[in-house]
């Protein structure tokens, strides 16, 4: 019998990094920014509705002062979510505008109604 040494684990996943999906603060992230963006991804063409994830514009393991801050979360399907990996970066700039429109168009909503 061959034993295989054991994977080491990145000791950085555990140093304030790791996710915990079951903490509460990080479960209302989530829901508040689906909530916002109706439950749709939110990649400009797409608008699926399932299979969805909270991607963090700013990454989670560089930016924890933004990790539940629901302006730095975006809807994605899994799809467009897997599209963006590893061009994070990239992507940053152009999400924060994507939520900048739809805020403002919310705001126009607002006034059209009063």
């Amino acid at each position: 019998m061959i034993l295989m040494p054991k994977k080491r684990k990145n000791f950085r996943s555990n140093y304030n990094n790791s996710r915990n999906y079951d903490d509460p603060a990080y479960a209302n992230f989530r829901k508040e920014v689906r909530k916002r963006d109706g439950n749709v991804c939110k990649y400009p063409g797409c608008g699926s509705k399932s299979k969805l994830h909270v991607h963090h514009i700013k990454k989670w393991a560089s930016h924890p002062s933004m990790r539940y801050d629901v302006t730095n979360g975006i809807t994605l399907c899994k799809k467009c979510h897997d599209a963006i990996k590893n061009n994070e970066e990239v992507y940053e700039s152009f999400f924060f505008k994507i939520l900048e429109w739809d805020a403002i168009q919310r705001i126009k909503k607002k006034e059209d109604e009063q």
